[in-house]
């Protein structure tokens, strides 16, 4: 996974961590509102779009709905946002640019698939009065059955998985708990189907390089 190869940034570990930014870089903040901006697009999307197909396979019979990952589930959320502000603070400039334009490509793509090729899923009826109950309903009332395919919750998640791995390179347990916990949530909520994630995952690890490689692509410019 590291981006120092040829292809990619071609940093030393210690050139990397020596250029983090020492304090916070306001000029980075028009790349923070890009980002947000392209994330509020998901919800007249996922509004609006409706039909599709339903994304199966054999296994999803026997995942069951698990009311308290929507704990995980929706804490992630805040989790994405700290990260973007983390990276805005502290990552040296190459790899800043790369996350935030594999992120916006990543999303963009993602949007265009959820209305070409529109996907839902068919969600469990949710039983009990719990707390955790109630979270998974309001989930549900917040966001409607498509954009299924890929798994935004998984593509966002992975994404900061994958340009955090080389980054904070002693972390990488926390980084790999973190990603196997969403992807969890996204099934055990019922929000997703297992080809979603699968597809979120691969959405993000493309989105990782194309990020390198634009970044490389304009330095050779």
């Amino acid at each position: 996974m590291s981006d120092r190869h040829q292809s990619a940034d071609t940093l030393a570990p210690h050139q990397d961590a020596a250029s983090e930014a020492q304090f916070f870089p306001w000029y980075r903040i028009p790349w923070l509102l890009a980002v947000l901006v392209v994330q509020m697009l998901y919800f007249p999307i996922n509004r609006t779009v409706k039909g599709g197909i339903i994304l199966q396979v054999p296994l999803d019979a026997y995942v069951p709905l698990w009311p308290i990952w929507a704990v995980p589930y929706l804490l992630s959320i805040i989790w994405w946002q700290i990260s973007f502000i983390w990276a805005a603070w502290k990552m040296q400039e190459e790899r800043f640019r790369a996350f935030v334009i594999g992120t916006i490509a990543v999303m963009l793509t993602s949007y265009v698939l959820y209305i070409v090729y529109p996907t839902y899923v068919e969600r469990p009826t949710v039983e009990g009065s719990g707390w955790a109950a109630t979270l998974i309903r309001a989930i549900y009332r917040n966001d409607r059955l498509n954009n299924a395919f890929p798994s935004g919750h998984t593509y966002s998640t992975m994404l900061i998985v994958f340009f955090w791995w080389d980054w904070k390179p002693r972390l990488r347990w926390l980084w790999a708990a973190v990603g196997v916990i969403v992807i969890l949530s996204t099934l055990f909520t019922g929000q997703h189907n297992l080809p979603d994630p699968v597809g979120g995952i691969l959405w993000a690890w493309a989105g990782y390089h194309f990020g390198w490689w634009w970044v490389n692509r304009r330095a050779k410019a």
